[in-house]
């Protein structure tokens, strides 16, 4: 059973991660426009379950837990969304604690990564993630299949992720 100074201390390292815990979601989401939704059901999951939370421990793991949680919950939700990124890429992309990073290395990284694509494949993703053409519009402008095309952005997307792990190593 929780006590006022107990729940006073769970608003207050509540309150104190909030910012972590968002750029934690935006990096899991994508920088999705639905992060602050997602944001929001973690801290009613966070107030449900706040007596299983030990002051003993880390306030922010446990709260990225529930975060990660969450967001796997959200991407089942939204599978028949034009990006989904399956449980392998989430459970790497949760493994880096966002708290250790500045967005800007982050940044930087995407952009180094970007820069050593070929061009036609640059371009291709980012009128793809960029602009308004679907895969299928794309894929006939190529003279490829769609499903071709779409393994293809699976491939670039693997190659950018491992690429900007690496990057973020170094910065």
């Amino acid at each position: 059973m929780s006590t006022p100074d107990s729940e006073s201390l769970f608003v207050s390292e509540l309150t104190k991660a909030q910012v972590k815990m968002r750029i934690y979601l935006a990096k899991l989401l994508a920088n999705s426009p639905s992060t602050d939704d997602v944001l929001q059901e973690c801290n009613k999951v966070l107030w449900v379950k706040r007596n299983d939370w030990d002051p003993k421990t880390i306030f922010l793991k446990w709260a990225y837990r529930v975060c990660f949680f969450q967001v796997k919950a959200y991407f089942r939700n939204q599978s028949r969304e034009k990006l989904v990124f399956n449980d392998e890429l989430l459970d790497i992309l949760g493994k880096d604690d966002p708290a250790e990073r500045n967005p800007k290395d982050r940044e930087i990284a995407m952009n180094q990564c970007l820069g050593k694509l070929d061009n036609h494949d640059r371009d291709l993703l980012l009128e793809r993630y960029q602009g308004e053409l679907s895969v299928d519009q794309l894929a006939k402008r190529e003279g490829i299949s769609a499903n071709t095309l779409s393994q293809k952005f699976l491939r670039l997307r693997h190659q950018l992720l491992i690429c900007i792990q690496t990057n973020l190593k170094t910065l």
